[in-house]
């Protein structure tokens, strides 16, 4: 998956941000959306998994999956997850953990999420967008949301 994906991904997050929820059964009629829009089969088929796999993500995150993580413990980045998310992303990761706007397992399907696209880098922007989106679609992250969309609207 690459930045194509990413823009799919963007485009539905966008779409359906005030929703509370996608509706699967509107699936078909959402990607002749995007067919029609200019964005390929590959493309949407990939957004789909991404959605899907986020979804699966944060079942497993209320079945209390991170209970065995220790939520105290000390957070060493892989070298692949440093080049691809850069300091800034992973600076940022950081400062919404320390801040209390996320807590570690949120970060981890933050990142989960980032290394799914199989991008070589992500841009800061990139980060919030993927972030904004998991924690758009976790309970108990509300005030997180915001702090987004407040980076947002300051930057427009």
């Amino acid at each position: 998956m690459k930045n194509d994906v990413l823009d799919v991904l963007l485009y539905i997050f966008e779409r359906f941000e005030n929703d509370d929820y996608f509706i699967i059964e509107e699936a078909q009629k959402l990607a002749d959306e995007l067919t029609e829009v200019g964005f390929t089969e590959g493309e949407i088929g990939s957004a789909f998994d991404w959605i899907d796999a986020l979804a699966t993500l944060r079942e497993n995150q209320e079945e209390h999956l991170f209970e065995q993580i220790h939520s105290d413990g000390f957070r060493v980045f892989s070298s692949q997850e440093r080049r691809i998310l850069g300091q800034q992303g992973l600076s940022l990761l950081v400062r919404l953990e320390q801040s209390g706007l996320i807590d570690f397992a949120a970060r981890e399907l933050i990142i989960d999420r980032i290394l799914a696209l199989k991008m070589d880098t992500v841009s800061y922007d990139q980060v919030q967008w993927i972030a904004m989106m998991v924690l758009s679609n976790l309970e108990g992250y509300e005030q997180a949301c915001a702090w987004f969309e407040l980076q947002a609207d300051e930057l427009h």
